[in-house]
């Protein structure tokens, strides 16, 4: 007794049909991942909320490959902050020997949100004087004061302005460590969007089907 195994080349027609299937297989699969990029690019925005704009906008979501539909597609989201792992995680920053803390109250504020630093105050201000006050060092700025005792706008305390209504305010403390807890969870946002994946391939995969 004996068989014969032999093997058909699928028609051309076959081949097709697969080839439309596989097409089908790679636009839900990118379009599922460029989803999920999105939706955790924004979700991470929304959680840099307390940050500084520019902050916020080094959140970024690019999806691999840059054109076209893929089996494969992937996806690299974070934030082009290289210091971001510290308000991530949580961290004891020390200084050398001091970090010096300004103090909002006494400077105008700074453009674009940003913090105020001894050298940035002396190449926009003016010069520093140390001093201490309850054992702590402390930074003297001049700064201008209006009528009411408050401390005027940047533009104002240019030195060009003049030294009217100028006065000297403590401007920075210094402090030999600060510990910044942890101020937000991107890695969190990052895997809840990897797990939504598959109910977005599979709402994809549906929608290329109904069409």
């Amino acid at each position: 007794m004996s068989f014969l195994l032999r093997y058909d080349a699928p028609s051309p027609d076959y081949a097709k049909v697969m080839e439309v299937e596989q097409r089908k297989v790679a636009r839900a699969a990118t379009a599922a991942v460029t989803e999920a990029a999105s939706l955790a690019k924004a979700e991470g925005r929304s959680e840099l909320a307390g940050f500084s704009a520019r902050f916020a906008n080094a959140m970024f979501a690019k999806v691999f490959p840059g054109h076209g539909d893929s089996l494969h597609p992937a996806a690299v989201v974070g934030l082009k902050i290289k210091y971001a792992s510290v308000f991530e995680d949580g961290a004891t920053i020390g200084g050398k020997p001091y970090l010096w803390i300004p103090i909002d109250q006494n400077l105008p504020v700074a453009s674009r949100g940003k913090r105020w630093t001894p050298k940035d105050f002396i190449s926009v201000i003016g010069p520093l004087k140390s001093a201490r006050s309850s054992g702590r060092p402390i930074l003297l700025g001049q700064v201008r004061v209006g009528g009411k005792g408050r401390v005027q706008s940047l533009r104002k305390n240019q030195t060009l302005f003049g030294r009217n209504n100028r006065q000297w305010l403590p401007v920075f403390v210094g402090v030999p460590a600060v510990t910044d807890p942890q101020r937000y969870n991107i890695t969190r946002i990052i895997e809840n969007a990897a797990n939504e994946i598959p109910e977005l391939y599979e709402r994809n995969w549906e929608a290329l089907n109904r069409g």
